[in-house]
């Protein structure tokens, strides 16, 4: 995991295996990046090679986080395998796709 900030945006890179025993980490450093604060989080999913319940989860309890304190979360690059799965559960309204554009990151569709 690698945090690459240019407030109020921040890029987190995430790769391997999101799964029940990587979750009680990542939760950690997803919540240390936004930390109460308005900042726009972009996480980098493009190594990632396998999500479970408890990921998809964290990533939603973090972006309901991050909304709150006035900022956001989005996913910069899943994978086939990721995207398909955000696809079938339906969240992309919750954890909406970002693309780079300029600076760490933009939301929006990355269609």
């Amino acid at each position: 995991m690698t945090v690459v900030s240019d407030p109020p945006a921040a890029t987190v890179v995430l790769d391997g295996e999101i799964d029940i025993s990587t979750c009680p980490a990542i939760r950690r450093f997803l919540m240390a990046a936004i930390s109460g604060r308005d900042v726009h989080l972009a996480v980098d999913m493009s190594g990632v090679t396998f999500i479970g319940a408890a990921g998809i989860g964290v990533l939603v309890d973090v972006a309901n986080r991050a909304r709150e304190a006035g900022g956001s979360l989005s996913l910069l690059a899943p994978s086939p395998r990721v995207q398909w799965l955000l696809d079938v559960l339906h969240l992309d309204a919750t954890l909406p796709a970002a693309q780079r554009s300029g600076g760490p990151f933009a939301a929006g569709s990355a269609a």
